[in-house]
C-alpha cells in the first residue's frame, strides 16, 4: 500500500508567517536606537530673518549657525522669501492665491541639530540667545513627539513578541493536525514496522526530516517576504537606507533560518513519537 501524501503546504505557510512577524519586529527592536536618531535629526528649526539685511550679515549668521557643535552642519541651508513663494506657488498650484503672500514671507535659515541635543537644555538656552539676535524676527521649532518615540518602538516590540507567540501556538496545532493526517493515513504501515522490530528512530526520520526541510523552506519564504518589505520600504523612505545594519540583517535572517527549524522539527518529532506511543486498538 502506497503512502499517502500529505499537504503541508498550509503548515509551511504558517510557519512562514510567525517568522515573518517575528522577524520584523526584530528587524525594528535592533534598529530601533537608529529610527529613534533619524526621527530626533528631521526636525527642523526655522530662523525668520528681519526684512532688507545685507548679505554679510547673512552670512555671519549662516556661518554662527553652521559653526555650532550641536547642529547637523549638512542640514544648514538658506531659503528666500522669492524661493518660498516659488514652493508655495508650486504647491498650491493657483498663483491667485498667492497675490499677497511674498509681502508676509520672509528669508529663513533652517537647519536640524544632532539627535543627542534635542530637548536638551544647551538646546533651549542657544535658542533663546537666537531670538536676541538683532537679525532675528522670529524662532520657529517644529513640533515632535520624539521623546515617545522609543517608547512607541519598545511597546510595538512588546506586541510583536506576544503576536508571534501566539502564531508560534497556532502553528504548531497546525503543524500537528497535518502530521496527524500523515500518521493516521499510514498508521497501520507504521505500527507494522514496529512490530517487525523497527526502532522508533527509525519511523520517525522520515517525517522529522520532512518537517526540517519545511520548516526551511518556512524561513526562506519569510526571509524573501522581508527582502521584499525592506526593499518598499527604502523605495518609499530612501533616507532608511542609511539606517540599516547589514550585520542585524543577517544576524535576524539566520535566526529565523534556526527558527523555522526548530519550530518544525521540534513540533513533528512530538507529534510523531505521540502517535508511536499509542497502542494498536487506539489507531482505529
Amino acid at each position: 500500500m502506497a503512502r499517502t501524501r500529505p499537504n503541508y503546504l498550509y503548515a509551511v505557510a504558517s510557519v512562514a508567517l510567525v517568522l515573518y512577524v517575528l522577524g520584523f519586529f526584530g528587524l525594528m527592536g535592533l534598529h530601533g536606537q537608529k529610527l529613534v536618531t533619524f526621527f530626533k535629526e528631521k526636525v527642523d528649526l526655522w530662523l525668520e530673518l528681519k526684512p532688507g539685511l545685507a548679505e554679510s550679515e547673512v552670512a555671519r549668521l549662516i556661518a554662527e549657525v553652521r559653526q555650532n557643535p550641536m547642529v547637523k552642519k549638512e542640514s544648514v541651508s538658506f531659503i528666500t522669501r522669492e524661493q518660498a513663494a516659488a514652493t508655495m506657488k508650486e504647491d498650491l498650484g493657483d498663483e491667485s492665491m498667492m497675490e499677497d503672500m511674498p509681502d508676509l514671507l520672509r528669508d529663513v535659515v533652517r537647519f536640524n541639530v544632532k539627535a543627542e541635543y534635542l530637548d536638551t537644555e544647551p538646546l533651549e538656552k542657544w535658542k533663546e540667545t537666537l531670538q536676541q539676535d538683532s537679525l532675528i524676527s522670529a524662532l520657529y521649532f517644529e513640533t515632535a513627539n520624539t521623546n515617545n518615540v522609543g517608547n512607541n518602538i519598545q511597546s510595538l516590540g512588546l506586541i510583536g513578541l506576544v503576536l508571534g507567540v501566539l502564531l508560534i501556538i497556532a502553528s504548531i496545532i497546525l503543524i500537528h493536525n497535518t502530521i496527524r493526517l500523515a500518521m493516521y493515513s499510514n498508521r497501520f504501515i507504521i505500527k507494522n514496522q514496529e512490530l517487525v522490530g523497527a526502532s522508533w528512530e527509525f519511523i520517525s526520520r522520515p517525517f522529522i526530516r520532512k518537517g526540517i526541510v519545511n520548516g526551511l523552506w518556512s524561513a526562506m519564504l519569510a526571509i524573501a517576504a522581508l527582502s521584499l518589505t525592506l526593499w518598499w520600504l527604502r523605495q518609499i523612505m530612501p533616507d532608511l537606507e542609511k539606517l540599516q545594519d547589514l550585520n542585524a540583517v543577517v544576524m535576524v535572517f539566520s535566526g529565523l533560518a534556526l527558527l523555522g527549524v526548530l519550530i518544525s522539527g521540534i513540533s513533528t518529532w512530538w507529534v510523531v513519537n505521540k502517535f508511536l506511543r499509542m497502542k494498536l486498538d487506539e489507531l482505529y
